[in-house]
């Protein structure tokens, strides 16, 4: 599923997952229905009220929990993309405090800089879309690298602490970064989520299979595959298609 999300188009990821549940629907609820409904008929219908009770709360559960998940993975995507932008700035800030030292200092200390952006780049945003995600240790080298020639700049204690306020802001925002890669919906949601649209396509094995009946359950179904897809889509914020691109460092990196 991890390599799916990552190779394929949103289109793709919606219509599959849409595609896989209705068949699923389906075919639980001809099969429900084959080997426990038929013959029934009198005891379902006298007992109508209450198989619709039973089925409207199994769905009503599954949109409430839906909706939870929705709201999770779109707070937490929006504010990855902020966090993002906010580091961009933060690196363009360094940079420019960096300049403004002696020239003997500061040019190997924006290389470093340098290095460590293109490294996030490169390699720590490949790192963060995988299905576990990590950081790069070779950008942690050049972090500890940059923090101990700021420990060693010849200026005031001011302009060093300064310094290495900046530094430790920017190891707060790839920290931040690390954190929101990671999935937002707990794993525990896709198993009440799953029993309960489990229950809901044995409760549709109670109608008689018909063209209508199944091209009711087939959209009914469909929304909501399309919902999950959704799901699924944004809580991977640094994979796939619709991924925060790391614009803001490399705007930044043009500017060091």
């Amino acid at each position: 599923m991890s390599d799916f999300l990552v190779r394929a188009n949103d289109a793709t990821i919606l219509l599959v997952i849409a595609g896989v549940l209705v068949v699923v629907a389906l075919g639980v609820a001809e099969i429900v229905h084959r080997f426990f409904f038929t013959g029934l008929e009198e005891e379902v219908e006298r007992h109508a009220k209450l198989l619709d009770l039973v089925h409207a709360s199994l769905l009503a559960f599954v949109a409430f929990m839906l909706a939870i998940s929705v709201t999770d993975v779109r707070a937490n995507f929006g504010k990855t993309d902020d966090a993002v932008a906010h580091e961009g700035m933060l690196v363009a800030t360094f940079a420019r405090e960096i300049g403004e030292q002696t020239a003997d200092w500061a040019g190997p200390e924006r290389d470093l800089l340098r290095r460590y952006v293109e490294t996030v780049v490169t390699d720590e945003w490949r790192r963060l879309g995988a299905a576990e995600p990590s950081l790069s240790p070779q950008a942690q080298a050049l972090l500890d690298d940059l923090r101990a020639a700021l420990r060693r700049l010849p200026a005031s204690e001011d302009v060093r602490r300064s310094l290495l306020d900046r530094h430790d802001r920017l190891e707060l925002a790839r920290i931040a970064r690390y954190e929101n890669a990671t999935r937002s919906v707990p794993r525990v949601f896709w198993v009440l989520i799953g029993g309960f649209l489990l229950g809901g396509m044995v409760m549709n094995g109670r109608y008689r299979p018909t063209v209508l009946t199944r091209s009711l359950v087939a959209v009914h179904f469909a929304a909501i595959g399309l919902c999950i897809a959704l799901i699924l889509v944004l809580d991977e914020p640094f994979r796939g298609e619709t991924s925060i691109a790391p614009t803001p460092l490399v705007d930044a990196l043009q500017r060091i």
